[in-house]
């Protein structure tokens, strides 16, 4: 079965008004391959470097992309919200308002879509959805580079948020970083959890006081158990 070949470069021409797939084989002199990579010469003596991907491969690899960075922004977002939250907390100095949150602007663009609703000649109801190759690889592209420019806004609104709660929260008596689930190994190599980690700024305070507990009656056991020196004896 033949496949059909997405060549990149004529990816520039996916925008154009016609749907027709059109040959685009060029007459290249090849000097050497990297994988789906060729290295040749064409018939300007120019040297060219070209890759040939299965159309279904690409479009594959664009989707996937796309959805992870979807899951990506959806969790920097979350984490700015968190941030934010915290940094209005009363307990650190914040006046209770929450600053806008960028929003996330993600759909997906049915525009070009061709639905039709029908039976089959086995007599099953289906619903066929059909669109241009073209529109689709447009589409696909266009919505990663939409994806990607939303990712590093909300990417640097984070960092900054994190580096600015960080601040405060030493400010008052905290670490800069979130405490961390502490524990041991166990016999058979399991991790065994006996402080979780912080979630919310509740667990942080709580964690600061029991550690603050606990270097207060470890301090004064080890006063109790340790002799006074011989000179402070005989004062």
């Amino acid at each position: 079965m033949k496949k059909l070949i997405l060549i990149f470069l004529v990816v520039a021409s996916v925008g154009c008004a016609s749907k027709k797939v059109k040959p685009i084989d060029e007459t290249l002199d090849i000097k050497a391959t990297m994988g789906n990579t060729e290295i040749g010469m064409n018939d300007n003596e120019e040297a060219i470097i070209q890759e040939s991907i299965a159309v279904e491969d690409e479009l594959r690899r664009l989707s996937w992309q796309n959805y992870e960075t979807e899951r990506k922004l959806k969790a920097e977002r979350e984490d700015l919200i968190h941030c934010r939250t915290e940094l209005a907390d009363p307990r650190l100095g914040g006046n209770k308002t929450l600053e806008d949150i960028p929003e996330l602007q993600i759909s997906e663009d049915l525009s070009k879509v061709q639905q039709k609703l029908g039976i089959t000649q086995k007599g099953r109801i289906k619903v066929v959805k059909k669109e241009f190759l073209t529109d689709r690889m447009e589409k696909e592209t266009r919505y990663k580079e939409s994806l990607e420019n939303l990712l590093t806004v909300i990417e640097k609104s984070a960092k900054n948020c994190n580096r600015e709660l960080g601040y405060i929260r030493v400010q008052h008596g905290l670490p800069s970083e979130r405490f961390p689930a502490i524990g041991y190994f166990g016999p058979q190599g399991n991790f065994i959890v006996t402080r979780a980690s912080e979630k919310t700024l509740d667990d942080a305070f709580r964690i600061l006081a029991e550690q603050t507990r606990k270097g207060k009656k470890l301090e004064v056991k080890e006063k109790i158990a340790s002799p006074l020196p011989e000179e402070e004896i005989d004062n």
